[in-house]
């Protein structure tokens, strides 16, 4: 009996220390044009392209979050069919302060909120 008791013990013993302590993982690098905190959401940012100008300039509609007029190559491109993760950036990018562009935003028939991102 008391070989099987010192097995036991032994059992639990080997099993106990062959479980792992949970560990939060790695942290993931930060890509490149994302570590700014006043820069542009990366959905957003994607919308032009693989070159981005170092001032981002968007018009959002005060209730659309479908689309959004970018100021790309001084001229103001709609760009619509935003996934979901996308449109959830434009509500959080329309509560950025509004700035004047360079350009004035298209007559749309709305006053359009134009932000600004670097």
């Amino acid at each position: 009996m008391r070989s099987l008791r010192t097995v036991l013990v032994v059992a639990v013993a080997l099993g106990v220390s062959s479980i792992a302590v949970a560990q939060a993982p790695p942290a993931k690098p930060v890509p490149p044009g994302q570590a700014k905190k006043e820069g542009a959401p990366p959905g957003l940012a994607k919308k032009f392209g693989p070159a981005r100008p170092e001032e981002i300039w968007i018009a959002f509609h005060p209730t659309r979050d479908d689309g959004a007029w970018f100021l790309i190559d001084y001229e103001w491109t709609l760009m619509t069919g935003f996934s979901a993760s996308v449109r959830a950036e434009v509500k959080e990018a329309r509560k950025r302060p509004a700035s004047v562009p360079p350009i004035p935003p298209p007559n749309v028939g709305v006053a359009l909120r134009v932000v600004q991102f670097e």
